[in-house]
């Protein structure tokens, strides 16, 4: 298998070679040879951390395929890539995951734990649960289906006023100060899910249908504790999610909603108020980032010089390395992620600059994951403790949007209170959308045998209930339950949309903390990043002297602080 180098000039330059799943299942057999042949503790250990590297050269492969793909959907190569990888690469982990049984039942564990922890131990034990031979052919399927969607979302060539955009690039009209503009962008981008409705339908179908089947082959009662363990979830269930979505409606609905109310007064259509409408937050218009997207990139680079030396270090070897690509173009995937590429020691930033606020939200919450990335890799040699579990993870980025407040008047100017003041309700009214993605999927995989159309109805009982100001008397597909078809989360990352709900309230933590001290609560921050993923979710926010989501009143007490930070804001002043 091809081995890297992280001594490199351009991320683009970077050559893959071809890739022999033979080969690589050779080096994982190699390597379990090795590791039951081991003379002693020692020599075991000396075997394992050759696994990591061979594991880190794997994923590498896989980032970079993803990157590329993603980068440019009709790219055959990087298709033909990413459609083989989908194929091959449930084989190989038949071969990875042998070794991690061998490793887990070694003659050597009191040694091995002693180098590497016994949460390694129980990650293993977790993967052991979640994956054996006989499902290799549903994994495979899985792939693919999940594939299936990317590419038709990407395959969007919407047109509008005599030009064609994909969807991520309709963001500047849907969102376009003129109300007809706006109201005619938003019926083109929903009328493509619309047409597309039939297909999208069946691909989530065959998406649920197979998950389920994985996790009847694995003896799970359905795939939602299966979705939990896959991610690693060691102490937090199902219930629990239950119960904190409980107090979500207790306590973040009704400010949610306050601020919804709000904005409608302030938009001033009244009764005639449309979905689309809500696009707009302020009547004047949405505060917008100034400049082109090597500005905005010019002034984070600013900005990260002055708020912290290692942070700004690694951005501007990002960007001086090539390892992002930020501008929405024809035939890229919609979304966002950072990805860290273990073999090249370095993080990796996609998204689609669309000329709104979500520009500047990139620069700071891919960021927040990159350097995350890069600061968890400098801490442990196991690849499992660089970074935390995925509820952790978005804590890193979206904290990282709050701590960067006192340098957004580089980025919006005289907009900056708009922003600030937008950007803070976007928080509070974003928690209940994303419970709705939590308890749709959850609902989903409990009741597989649902209808594509019961699924649709199901999603808008709960968007009534999470989110009752939504009415669509103006679109029958959204009123008939079709927005969840645009949240690619919902196909590619199932039941992981919580951990975006449980991250924002942590990031309001670190947000109220650096109102009254923000060098202590950056230095917090840095510190938090260190511990990686060395510690399950509940032990991990007690060592970062965090206050757990799901416990006590955090929710309730982190939201009245944010609410009363807004009230100090005057919205009718700032939508002069």
């Amino acid at each position: 298998m091809q081995h890297f180098n992280s001594n490199f000039d351009q991320l683009k330059d970077i050559e893959l070679e071809p890739i022999d799943k033979d080969d690589i299942i050779k080096g994982y057999n190699e390597l379990d040879e090795e590791l039951k042949n081991a003379k002693d503790g020692k020599e075991a250990v000396a075997v394992v951390k050759k696994y990591f590297d061979y594991e880190d050269d794997l994923s590498t492969i896989i980032s970079l395929v993803n990157f590329r793909h993603t980068i440019n959907t009709k790219d055959e190569k990087y298709t033909a890539l990413q459609d083989l990888l989908d194929e091959i690469l449930p084989t190989i982990q038949v071969a990875s995951q042998q070794f991690a049984n061998d490793l887990y039942d070694s003659k050597y564990r009191s040694e091995l734990v002693e180098a590497f922890g016994e949460l390694y131990f129980d990650q293993v034990k977790l993967s052991m649960k979640t994956f054996k031979p006989e499902i290799v052919e549903d994994l495979i399927e899985e792939n693919k289906e999940s594939s299936a969607y990317v590419n038709l979302i990407s395959s969007a060539s919407i047109e509008f006023n005599g030009e064609h955009y994909s969807l991520s690039q309709m963001g500047k009209f849907t969102t376009s100060l003129d109300r007809e503009t706006r109201l005619a962008a938003s019926k083109k981008v929903w009328a493509f899910y619309e047409e597309n409705d039939a297909k999208i339908g069946e691909i989530y179908d065959s998406m649920v249908k197979t998950r389920t089947k994985i996790a009847k082959k694995l003896g799970y009662e359905n795939f939602v504790q299966l979705g939990y363990d896959r991610m690693g979830r060691l102490d937090w269930f199902p219930n629990d999610a239950k119960v904190y979505r409980e107090k979500i409606l207790k306590y973040i609905v009704p400010l949610s909603e306050s601020i919804f109310a709000a904005q409608k007064e302030r938009l001033g259509y009244g009764e005639d108020t449309r979905s689309s409408d809500y696009a707009i937050f302020y009547k004047t218009g949405n505060p917008t980032p100034k400049g082109t997207p090597e500005d905005l990139v010019k002034a984070a680079q600013k900005m990260y010089e002055e708020l912290d030396p290692t942070a700004s270090k690694y951005f501007n070897f990002m960007v001086d390395h090539g390892c992002m690509d930020l501008v929405a173009k024809a035939g890229k995937a919609g979304g966002g992620y950072m990805d860290y590429v273990a073999g090249l020691k370095t993080s990796i930033i996609f998204s689609n600059f669309n000329g709104t606020s979500g520009d500047v939200d990139v620069l700071t919450h891919e960021f927040g994951h990159a350097l995350q990335g890069f600061l968890g890799a400098e801490e442990t040699d196991v690849p499992a403790y660089r970074t935390p579990g995925m509820e952790c993870a978005e804590m890193h980025s979206m904290s990282m949007e709050y701590l960067t407040y006192p340098w957004m008047n580089l980025f919006f100017k005289e907009d900056t209170d708009k922003y600030l003041y937008q950007h803070l309700c976007d928080a509070i009214t974003f928690i209940p959308y994303g419970c709705i993605i939590d308890a749709f999927q959850t609902y989903a995989y409990e009741h597989p045998e649902l209808t594509h159309e019961e699924r649709k109805a199901y999603w808008r009982e709960l968007e009534k209930t999470y989110l009752p100001h939504r009415q669509y008397k103006d679109n029958a597909f959204l009123e008939n339950g079709g927005y969840w078809e645009r949240q690619h989360h919902v196909f590619e990352n199932p039941l992981y949309y919580l951990d975006y709900t449980i991250a924002q309230v942590v990031s309001l933590e670190f947000f109220s903390e650096s109102c009254k001290d923000h060098k202590a609560a950056f230095n917090k921050y840095i510190a938090f990043d260190r511990l990686g993923g060395k510690y399950p979710f509940r032990k991990l926010l007690e060592k970062g002297n965090i206050a757990n989501p799901f416990d006590g009143d955090t929710l309730k007490k982190v939201a009245e602080e944010v609410m009363a930070y807004l009230a100090k804001f005057n919205p009718t002043e700032l939508d002069k």
